[in-house]
């Protein structure tokens, strides 16, 4: 299992449809209240043990209140798996519990009858589903202790999605059915994406007596893992006497469990989600800014594409450069200036390091490897420019909950910037060693230097490096441009620094959780498959999928060496500064792991010889995920907005950012859902501190 140069590059690049929910004869349902809330007023309810508040539940924002039960509440989901020797399904009960939690810390426990019995990845969706299941209640992780107990062999996330709505039928006090099951992983904002196995799972349901079964929006016809033929899973469930049953997200999940449907938020309009004008106008500054820094590269590109034969690799960084910077302008004509300017940054990032990575060339084939090695070096000079965008994003004291989604952001894009710097000095130490032995005592001479074939394993040696050294320069440049056009008038506020902290382990918890399912999934594969170290697998996925590298380093940050350790014995562990950051890294860990698992596990995305994504496996399914996970950010929105008065700009920027790649490729399509979790995520974030 080899990662191609192409995919390489590939990976450092890197409409809705009818829907009826499930209906069933509603039992009594949770005693419920309707209420208005001010700005900043609903921690005095949302705080309370033994009810809920869900915010933003009809057009006219008020608010929905739930009584929960006062003691533990138990519940039996049976969760359905596909055994790979087999190629058949089966059944294992999952006993899930849930308490008032009084303590504050973090507490989900994961117990197994069977010595061995529960793998990672189905103990990372628990992870998930406890965290999904406190948000769509309006509660913190830590207000509810967290038990699924396995009586069998289980792996894999594909029932993470009935235990989210397992977890919600235990906190809110009501009977799961014993006749309904469903299968479907879990997502970061709520959805249901797709899963494997469904025509086994179901045979296997039914005739254990499930007479109601559940499966992800968009995979009524599912490849059987017996035949590879493609099954109408409802046409099945039907000749067996069953009902299949779509679902899109964790609350029909809840409906279909119970029978109940739970109040939820409404989404806005989407002319809601629109930018302001200063932000717009601050925003298109900075467009200009990066315009001007692609334009001082252009003659520099001109002259690649003159030079005769470029390496591959290096036509293709030109050739993208070119691309996205013709994409930005057109997209900043029509007025969309967030997706405009992450093109354009796009486009410096690969422009400049097409430019660089032919300087450090010419000087190998010119014989000159000292100057090669100089030249490379010169390039790795952040370490001072990342302690100041720190330090400066530290400084402010923040005095409105605007002040402190500011300062995540840029936290956020610092933190990207970090990992990336911190990862790229030591390829480009590794990449130093072998400029030096190319023409060292038994390296080659100037005449070898200069054959096609080096040129292309120079380029290919040096490209990767390059690139990590010019995103964390755009992404600390980004971070302080961040303090500058996410900065909006907002409602006074200040933070509880404790609980800060437990939102931050809160999440930490869950993208370790995340990261750990992810090695298992590809990583794990790629060192058994090229039979070396899992440590040495990881740094090779990490240079082809930067996404990874960044869950990974940054689900570790409050635990890391370095400059993390620094800021926080600087600012001190009780500081503002160093609380926030703490929260930026891992939710920024939680929701990047996520996104892997969905590319990587629920919708099996495949590249083309470029190395973008061309396809994938569930294209049906993600059509639908894309449209339920666009309608989850707008429904954030509104219990933003009635939370603390208005809807963060960071919510709308990457909104607006994700309509825009929504009508793209593949590619940016998979961009898209991405920005609509962080959508859903910043506008998640502002009710979490509102409420705390």
């Amino acid at each position: 299992m080899a990662i191609s140069r192409a995919v390489l590059l590939g990976a450092l690049v890197a409409c809705g449809s009818s829907h009826t929910p499930p209906t069933a004869p509603p039992p009594t349902a949770p005693p419920a209240a309707t209420k208005d809330f001010a700005p900043l007023g609903i921690k005095a309810d949302a705080k309370l043990p033994h009810q809920a508040v869900i915010l933003g539940t009809d057009e006219k924002n008020g608010s929905t209140i739930l009584r929960l039960p006062a003691a533990q509440s138990k519940g039996l989901v049976d969760a359905m798996v596909v055994k790979t020797s087999t190629s058949k399904g089966s059944q294992t009960p999952v006993r899930l519990a849930t308490a008032p939690n009084s303590d504050g810390s973090v507490q989900v426990g994961i117990f197994e009858e069977m010595a061995g019995g529960t793998g990672p990845q189905w103990r990372a969706g628990v992870w998930v589903s406890a965290f999904v299941a406190a948000n769509s209640l309006g509660k913190d992780l830590t207000d509810f202790q967290f038990t699924a107990s396995s009586t069998g062999y289980i792996d894999g996330a594909s029932a993470s999605g009935l235990m989210a709505g397992g977890f919600l039928a235990t906190m809110t006090g009501q009977k799961i059915d014993p006749a309904v099951t469903m299968t479907g992983i879990i997502n970061p904002d709520g959805t249901i994406g797709p899963v494997g196995g469904i025509p086994e799972k179901f045979a296997a349901a039914i005739a254990a007596g499930k007479k109601r079964v559940g499966f992800p929006i968009g995979m009524r016809f599912a490849k059987s893992e017996a035949t590879g033929k493609l099954v109408d899973v409802v046409q099945l469930a039907k000749d067996k006497g069953a009902e299949a049953v779509e679902v899109a997200n964790v609350h029909e999940a809840y409906l279909l469990l119970t029978g109940v449907p739970l109040p939820q938020p409404v989404p806005v309009a989407d002319a809601d989600m629109a930018l302001d004008p200063d932000t717009v106008a601050a925003l298109d500054g900075k467009y200009k800014e990066w315009q001007r820094k692609v334009g001082d590269e252009w003659a520099r590109l001109l002259e690649l594409q003159q030079a005769g034969r470029l390496p591959p690799l290096l036509a293709m960084m030109t050739a993208y450069a070119r691309a996205m910077g013709e994409r930005a302008e057109k997209l900043h004509a029509q007025k969309q200036i967030a997706a405009a300017y992450a093109k354009m940054l796009q486009a410096w990032v690969f422009a400049s390091a097409a430019t660089d990575t032919f300087a450090v060339l010419t000087r190998v084939q010119a014989g000159d490897t000292i100057a090669a090695i100089g030249a490379l070096g010169a390039l790795d000079t952040l370490e001072e420019a990342s302690v100041d965008v720190f330090r400066k994003i530290g400084a402010i004291r923040p005095r409105t909950l605007g002040d402190h989604l500011l300062m995540l952001g840029a936290f956020q894009a610092a933190l990207r910037g970090w990992g990336f710097r911190a990862f790229a000095s030591d390829a480009v130490a590794g990449t130093k060693k072998y400029l030096q032995e190319l023409a060292g005592p038994r390296g080659m001479s100037r005449t070898q230097l200069g054959a096609p074939a080096v040129a292309d394993a120079v380029v290919a040696k040096v490209a990767p490096t390059v690139v990590l050294l010019g995103r964390a320069v755009a992404e600390t440049t980004l971070a302080a441009q961040r303090l500058e056009f996410e900065r909006e008038k907002s409602i006074n506020y200040t933070c509880s620094i404790p609980n800060v902290r437990r939102m931050a382990t809160s999440y930490q918890s869950a993208a370790v959780a995340g990261v750990n399912y992810f090695d298992t999934l590809l990583v794990q594969g790629f060192a058994d498959a090229n039979k070396v170290p899992l440590e040495d697998a990881r740094r090779q996925v990490m240079m082809a999928m930067p996404e990874y590298l960044v869950a990974f380093v940054l689900s570790h940050v409050a635990q890391a060496d370095g400059l993390p350790a620094q800021l926080k014995q600087q600012w001190g562990e009780k500081s503002v500064g160093w609380n926030l950051l703490a929260l930026a890294a891992s939710e920024q860990a939680y929701f990047d792991a996520a996104t892997l698992v969905a590319k990587h596990y629920s919708l099996g995305v495949q590249n083309d010889a470029s190395g973008r994504a061309s396809s994938l496996a569930q294209d049906k399914a993600f059509t639908n995920m894309l449209a339920s996970a666009e309608r989850a950010a707008r429904a954030s929105a509104r219990a933003a907005r009635i939370a603390t008065g208005a809807i963060p700009v960071q919510a709308r920027l990457a909104y607006q950012l994700a309509n825009v790649q929504r009508e793209g490729d593949l590619a940016d399509k998979l961009d898209a859902l991405q920005g609509y979790w962080t959508s859903s995520a910043y506008s998640q974030t502002a009710v979490m501190l509102a409420r705390n």
